[in-house]
Parts: structure tokens; C-alpha cells; sequence
């Protein structure tokens, strides 16, 4: 027998027991269920009203009941609640991840739920399928080979594309008088960047709404590095243009068999300076640092309706790997 717990906060032994769940999932896909942002959530919670938790449990007598499925919303006005879902590996095919999509559909904010399925599994196709749902947006995954000795553990060595030069990051004469790149400053530079991130996504749901308490969570992390994390100030102003956040991923992100990757993990342009290169050089900046430290790989993600941004990675010698892709009911 099976119950859902649905809270908008998690006590402690939930919250531990949910990334134990999701780190089983992890291991047995070779892919993330949850993304960063919901692990966030999960270890430090958020502001009332923003997240619901949903825990499916299985009791099993006497015992204490376990902890079978996991799903996450996160809710913001005037979009509908955008949620992840997972299930315990050795739980499935229960009926729990249909369970937890109900329950999400049942508890949705007035503009309904869409649900995130990462790396497009079998198991999350066939749900949606069964639901009658269809695809609303795609996240591609993407990635560079940087090193001539690296290989992805995903793909097999007569597939892998040969390492690419890097091309230098060019500034035009009337950019490069009115700039300079440097690295984040901690302490300093949170307000400034989060203005240039807010005016750079104001039309994606996620990376826009970034906040001061999300910016320091993640400075907090185990990977946080300023030395990889570079602006583009405005010598006159001090505002900040653009940016390009990169991060090390310590396991190899299912690229390597443990060795560190990196990631373009955000870039963005102020719309004022949009269409001068300065995210093509921002983003060459990043790079550069992750293969003069020594890294295989550099991954990234990008919606697939962003053509522009596609095509600036593609230009780059990136070439597609995976993808996430979110569904809704028609």
C-alpha cells in the first residue's frame, strides 16, 4: 500500500532521504532525475508558497514506511508550476510515477503543471504518452571535446570527434574600449550581476528569476569557483554587460569515467550590448580557462528554440549529446 506526503517543506531525514532517492536514480540511469536547482530546494527550502514537495511512500508492515518516489514543483505567478519527477529504481513499474503525476496535476497552481523528463528515458515517454501529454520544450545537451586524450564514456571511441582549436576571444576596437573581463568579485558583485542576469533572461522562467539567497546557495557549493566565473564590466559605469559562469563537475558528468568536466554553466549579455560578440567572446574566455586547467570535456545547456545560441555552439565544434525535454497535458 502507498500514500503521497505532499508539504512545502521538507524536515531533515526527508530531505536526506530524497537525495539518497536521487542519487540511486542517478546511478542506475547515468542521469540526473533532479536538477540543480531542485536539490537546492530540497537541502535549503525557499520562500512560502514557491515549492511543493511530493514524497510517495510504500509502507511495508511493521517497518518503517519507504520512501518510493519523489516529485518537486516549483511555482511562480502568471506560468504554470514547472516539476521534475522520480522514482526509486527498485520501486518502479508500481504505478508510482503515474501516482505523483496525478498528484502534481491535482495540486497545480490556476495555470497548471508542466513536468521536466531528463535525458528523455524510455519510462518518462511512455508516462507521458499514457497521459496523453505532449512535448512544450526541449534542453539540449550539448558538448566539446577539449583535450586530445579525453574520451566520453557515453559514446563509443570510433564516434568521438577529434579535439578542435579554440579560436582566440576577439573584442571589436569600439567593444573592447568600453569594457574590460575580469573575474567575479564575492561580495561585491551579487547586485550588479543579478541586474545584467535579469535584463539578459527576462523571458526564461528559471534563469531570470534567479534571487540573491539562489546566487549564494550556489556560492556556497562545493564547486563554486570565481576564478571561473567571468563579467564583462562597463569601464565607465561599472554595470555589468555580460557574463560567463563555467563550473567543474568533479564526477565527469557521465563524459568521463570520474575525471573532472566542465560545463558552460550560464552565459548572458545584457540586451543593450546584444550583437556586438560579446557573448561569443565571453563564452571563448570561459573555454580557455577550462582546457588551460586541464579538462577532457566541456558540456552545456541550451533550449532548442534559442537557434542563435545553438548556432554560436555549434560554430564552436560542439555537437549534440542528449536532451531533456518537458512535457504538459495538450
Amino acid at each position: 500500500m502507498s500514500f503521497v506526503h505532499i508539504t512545502g517543506r521538507l524536515e531533515s531525514d526527508e530531505a536526506a532521504a530524497v537525495i539518497a532517492l536521487a542519487e540511486a536514480a542517478h546511478d542506475h540511469d547515468g542521469v540526473a532525475p533532479l536538477s540543480e536547482q531542485t536539490l537546492l530546494r530540497v537541502r535549503h527550502g525557499a520562500a512560502p508558497g514557491t515549492t511543493r514537495f511530493h514524497l510517495i511512500f510504500e509502507e511495508t508492515g511493521s517497518r518503517p514506511a519507504t520512501l518510493a518516489g519523489f516529485a518537486y514543483t516549483e511555482r511562480g505567478p502568471g506560468e504554470p508550476d514547472s516539476a521534475e519527477v522520480v522514482v526509486l529504481p527498485n520501486r518502479r513499474r508500481r504505478g508510482h510515477g503515474a501516482t505523483l503525476l496525478r498528484s502534481l496535476v491535482e495540486d497545480a497552481g490556476p495555470d497548471g503543471v508542466r513536468v521536466w523528463a531528463h535525458g528523455r528515458s524510455e519510462g518518462a515517454v511512455a508516462l507521458a504518452r499514457s497521459f496523453g501529454w505532449t512535448q512544450v520544450r526541449g534542453l539540449l545537451k550539448m558538448r566539446l571535446r577539449l583535450r586530445g586524450d579525453g574520451a566520453a564514456e557515453s559514446v563509443p571511441s570510433e564516434q568521438v570527434l577529434p579535439e578542435r582549436p579554440l579560436p582566440e576571444p576577439v573584442l571589436s576596437d569600439a567593444v573592447a574600449d568600453r569594457l574590460v573581463i575580469r573575474t567575479f568579485r564575492v561580495g561585491a558583485d551579487e547586485s550588479a550581476w543579478l541586474k545584467a542576469n535579469a535584463a539578459a533572461f527576462a523571458d526564461h522562467p528559471e534563469q531570470g528569476g534567479v534571487t540573491l539567497d539562489d546566487l549564494r546557495q550556489r556560492e556556497a557549493e562545493a564547486w563554486f569557483d570565481p576564478e571561473g566565473f567571468f563579467v564583462a564590466e562597463e569601464t565607465e559605469t561599472g554595470a555589468i554587460a555580460g557574463f560567463h559562469w563555467t563550473k567543474t563537475h568533479a564526477d565527469g558528468a557521465g563524459l568521463t569515467d570520474g575525471e573532472p568536466v566542465g560545463e558552460v554553466y550560464v552565459v548572458g549579455v545584457d540586451p543593450a550590448w546584444q550583437g556586438t560578440g560579446l557573448g561569443r567572446a565571453l563564452t571563448l574566455v570561459g573555454l580557455h580557462h577550462l582546457r588551460d586547467r586541464g579538462l577532457p570535456w566541456v558540456l552545456l545547456y541550451v533550449d532548442e528554440e534559442n537557434r542563435a545560441a545553438v548556432g554560436l555552439y555549434e560554430s564552436l565544434g560542439f555537437t549534440l549529446w542528449d536532451a531533456d525535454v518537458m512535457y504538459a497535458a495538450p
